[in-house]
């Protein structure tokens, strides 16, 4: 964002978990990480951060736009 990286936490989304050092992956993680990295790789997107900016993990709390479509809504529909 801004030419400097940043990790995004998505609004509204509860994703099972895939990369927590001492948790097991959950069901569907690496598939919901798989669809939002094919959606979005190589993609312009707009960023809408949150009322409360960033989580105690330091990633930006936002809803991410592509195509004026928010990946949180491509996701639901995936289900």
């Amino acid at each position: 964002m801004n030419g400097q990286k940043e990790d995004v936490r998505l609004l509204l989304v509860d994703t099972p978990e895939t990369k927590h050092p001492s948790k097991p992956v959950e069901p569907f993680g690496p598939e919901a990480s798989e669809f939002v990295k094919d959606k979005l790789s190589g993609e312009e997107v707009r960023i809408v951060p949150g009322v409360e900016k960033y989580d105690k993990y330091d990633r930006l709390l936002a809803y991410v736009f592509i195509n004026g479509e928010t990946i949180q809504e491509k996701l639901l529909k995936m289900v």
